[in-house]
């Protein structure tokens, strides 16, 4: 009995919002991955990505979530708090600096 909670209780985990959120960034480049996509000039560094961001909504960098695989293109995700102290989040392809979605 204790066997089957225990798995269901795993189940309903698995299956949680927190969960299937982080799968859709699932696939994450490690810091020499990102290194080496930088120094091929594949993407931008992070620092050349904020600069436009910050001019724009003002306010600072919260969290950098992390570099990831998109739809096969490169994308920076982004936690920012802006002047007026609202949490949002960029997804920024990483060629170009372009800001594809805020959320």
């Amino acid at each position: 009995m204790k066997r089957i909670v225990a798995s269901i209780c795993l189940g309903l985990i698995a299956m949680s919002p927190a969960a299937n959120a982080q799968g859709q960034w699932s696939n994450s480049f490690t810091a020499d991955d990102a290194r080496n996509a930088r120094e091929r000039g594949e993407i931008l560094p992070l620092k050349d990505i904020l600069r436009p961001i910050e001019s724009r909504y003002g306010g600072e960098m919260r969290r950098f979530v992390g570099l990831f695989d998109r739809g096969g293109r490169k994308v920076y995700v982004i936690d920012w708090t802006t002047r007026q102290g609202e949490l949002v989040q960029f997804t920024i392809n990483a060629h170009n600096g372009q800001i594809i979605s805020v959320s």
